[in-house]
C-alpha cells in the first residue's frame, strides 16, 4: 500500500502594512485666496463710489418731512442742517412680561389744530357749558381793554361780540381799531380762545361812514390840497392798519404776521417760514389765505403795493432750483404778487415785486432765531 504524501508546510506571507492618508496642504485653498482679494477690491470700490456721489440733499429733506409728516412725526428741520444718526432700538427695553414702572418715551408731536375752549355737555350744576365759556371769554377781553376804552365786549345769543360805538371821529376809530387788536390778543393768551371766533360789531358802518367822510374831504380840497393830501394819507394808512389788526388778529397773536405803520405807509411783514415750505416759493394754503383777508381789508384804490423778499445768508444747496437767494426771494415775492392779482381786487399796475436777498437782514445771522427773522416777506403798501 502507497504511503500518502505528507503535505509541504506553505510558508505564511505577511499582510503589507495599510499606508497612511496623506495630510493636507497647510495653509487655505487657493480658490478662498483668490475669492477674499476679489470681495476686498469689489468692497473698496463700492466705497470709492459712494465717496464720489453727491446727494440732493433738499430733495432728500422733502421726501423725508413727507414720510414724517405722514406717519405723523412732525419736526421742522432747515434745509442746510446736517443729517443727525437715530436708532431704532427702544431705549426702554424692559425683559419683564409686566409693565416696568420706567419712563416712557414718546414722539414730540405738535397739535395739528389750533387750541380751542374745552366745554362740557353743562349738567346740572352748570360748570363746563358753552355759556360760562363765552362769559369768561368776554370778561377777559373787557379787562384787556383800557378803562377809558369805547369799546364793549359782551355775549350775544351764546356768542362773544365786541361792539364798535357809533357816530366816532376817524382818529377814535382809529385807535379803537388797535385796541380791539391788542385786546383780542391778549384775551387768546389768556383763555387760549381762538380769535376768529369772537364776533365784531358796528364796524362795517363806521368804516363806510369814514370812507364817505374821506371822499367828501378830498373832493373840497383847494389851496391846501398838498397838505390834505397828506393828511388823508396818514389817515388813510392808520385805519388800514387798525384794520389789518383786527382782520389778521389770529396771525398777530401767533407771530406769523407784524402789521406797522410808517407815515403814509403800512408794512405787513409775513414770515417765510410760515408762508413758503422750506427752499420753495410756492404759497402754503395758509399764506394764500392771509393774502386774501390782506387783499380785502386794506387795499384801497388809491395805494400801490411794493412786495419784497428777503432771505438768511445762508447758501441755497446744490440741487436747488434756484441759482441763488436772490433768485429765491425774487420768486417769492412774484408768488404774493400773483396770489393778490389772484383776488381780482387790485390792478397788477399798482403792484411791484423786488429781492432784496440776503442784503437787508434785520437781526443777526449767526443764530437760528436771526436768521429765521431774516427769511420775509414785506408787502408795503403806500397811500
Amino acid at each position: 500500500m502507497a504511503k500518502r504524501p505528507v503535505p509541504l508546510p506553505i510558508p505564511a506571507i505577511d499582510a503589507d502594512e495599510a499606508e497612511c492618508p496623506k495630510c493636507p496642504p497647510k495653509g487655505a485653498p487657493a480658490w478662498m485666496a483668490t475669492f477674499a482679494d476679489i470681495a476686498t477690491l469689489l468692497m473698496a470700490f463700492f466705497v470709492l463710489i459712494l465717496s464720489f456721489a453727491e446727494f440732493n440733499q433738499p430733495r432728500f429733506k422733502m421726501v423725508s418731512g413727507s414720510l414724517r409728516e405722514a406717519f405723523g412725526v412732525q419736526r421742522e428741520m432747515p434745509v442746510m442742517e446736517t443729517p443727525l444718526g437715530t436708532t431704532i432700538i427702544s431705549q426702554s427695553f424692559s425683559p419683564s412680561p409686566d409693565p416696568a414702572v420706567i419712563e416712557e418715551i414718546t414722539q414730540e408731536t405738535t397739535e395739528p389744530e389750533d387750541p380751542q375752549i374745552e366745554t362740557g355737555d353743562g349738567g346740572d350744576d352748570g360748570i363746563g357749558s358753552p355759556g360760562d365759556a363765552a362769559q369768561a371769554l368776554a370778561e377777559a377781553l373787557q379787562d384787556a381793554l383800557p378803562e377809558d376804552s369805547l369799546l364793549e365786549a359782551t355775549v350775544e345769543n351764546g356768542e362773544v361780540t365786541l361792539r364798535f360805538p357809533p357816530d366816532t371821529s376817524p382818529e377814535e376809530l382809529s385807535q379803537s381799531m388797535a385796541e380791539a387788536a391788542a385786546a383780542l390778543s391778549q384775551a387768546a393768551a389768556e383763555t387760549g380762545a381762538d380769535p376768529a371766533e369772537i364776533r365784531i360789531a358796528g364796524l362795517a358802518g363806521q368804516m363806510q361812514a369814514l370812507a364817505e367822510t374821506l371822499g367828501t374831504s378830498d373832493a373840497g380840497a383847494g389851496d391846501t390840497a398838498g397838505q390834505d393830501a397828506t393828511g388823508a394819507a396818514e389817515r388813510s394808512a392808520a385805519l388800514a392798519e387798525a384794520q389789518l389788526r383786527v382782520a389778521l388778529r389770529q396771525e398777530v397773536a401767533q407771530g406769523l404776521v407784524t402789521v406797522e405803520q410808517r407815515e403814509d405807509r403800512v408794512i405787513v411783514t409775513v414770515g417765510a417760514g410760515g408762508a413758503f415750505p422750506s427752499g420753495d416759493a410756492e404759497l402754503t394754503p395758509e399764506a394764500q389765505e392771509i393774502m386774501s383777508r390782506l387783499a380785502f381789508s386794506a387795499m384801497g384804490e388809491a395805494s400801490d403795493i411794493v412786495v419784497t423778499g428777503h432771505t438768511d445768508d445762508v447758501p441755497l444747496g446744490a440741487g436747488s432750483a434756484f441759482r441763488d437767494n436772490w433768485g429765491l426771494a425774487a420768486a417769492r415775492a412774484s408768488s404774493v404778487v400773483r396770489a393778490l392779482q389772484g383776488t381780482g381786487l387790485i390792478d397788477p399796475d399798482r403792484m411791484t415785486a423786488t429781492s432784496r436777498g440776503e442784503s437787508a437782514p434785520i437781526a443777526d445771522n449767526a443764530t437760528p432765531e436771526g436768521r429765521a427773522q431774516n427769511r420775509r416777506i414785506e408787502i408795503e403798501i403806500v397811500y
